[in-house]
């Protein structure tokens, strides 16, 4: 399983307009339905209001790549972000083996 984690720092009391934007265009449906997509969540950390956590899960470093380069990312979260986002932090990026 490929894991991308990290956080967007949002732009002050936009994080809540930031996250139904995403729904509301129907990104997050159209993600939730790509080849390999396993999950994509967002939370939110009680200590930065202005903060969105997200984690996705994918089958394969492949299939994430590919979600990269779909319109609703590559263009419409692209732009969202744009407009909302002033910050970013990476988390984790990379396989997830069982042990």
């Amino acid at each position: 399983m490929w894991i991308v984690s990290g956080t967007y720092v949002i732009k002050p009391g936009k994080r809540d307009a930031f996250v139904e934007q995403v729904i509301a265009q129907g990104i997050l449906d159209k993600i939730l339905k790509e080849d390999g997509n396993i999950g994509y969540d967002y939370y939110y950390p009680l200590e930065d209001a202005d903060q969105v956590f997200f984690v996705e899960r994918w089958t394969s470093e492949a299939a994430w790549k590919a979600h990269l380069e779909a319109p609703h990312v590559a263009q419409d979260l692209k732009s969202l972000k744009e407009s909302y986002q002033t910050g970013f932090y990476p988390g984790v990026l990379g396989e997830l083996t069982e042990q």
